[in-house]
């Protein structure tokens, strides 16, 4: 009976805490590839150790998230990178979907010169804050 008493309040005692920790999970998708899932994004919980990377379908997933407030970042090489709040209750799970846009280049325009009779050609990249002056 003492046996079952204990065994009974061990389980007890850990199920309590495992409700303690939440769950983000979500799908990113790539705007440029019309709504695309988009392959090996950065997930990461902002100054946390809390990070990952989306499989072949978009999808990630970060369990045993501690309560609390974070900042959710989805970064991607080329893309602007996006950065929202969310808030873990509990055993709550969060479940994200964001579509990420490539970061647009600024203007530079490119200029070719050469020399008549020479073989030597010039070739000039100016961004476009130099040719407005």
């Amino acid at each position: 009976m003492k046996n079952l008493l204990l065994t009974f309040s061990l389980l007890s005692f850990s199920l309590s805490f495992a409700q303690d920790s939440g769950i983000v999970s979500g799908k990113i998708l790539d705007a440029e590839m019309y709504n695309e899932p988009l392959l090996m994004a950065q997930v990461t919980l902002k100054n946390t150790e809390w990070s990952t990377r989306t499989n072949f379908n978009g999808n990630f997933e970060i369990l045993d998230v501690t309560p609390g407030t974070y900042i959710i970042q989805i970064t991607f090489l080329g893309y602007e990178p996006i950065e929202r709040s969310i808030e873990i209750v509990g055993d709550s799970n969060i479940a994200i979907l964001e579509t990420l846009h490539a970061k647009s280049l600024s203007e530079t325009g490119l200029y070719t010169s050469s020399k008549k009779n020479t073989e030597k050609e010039t070739v000039s990249i100016v961004s476009s804050e130099k040719r407005s002056k």
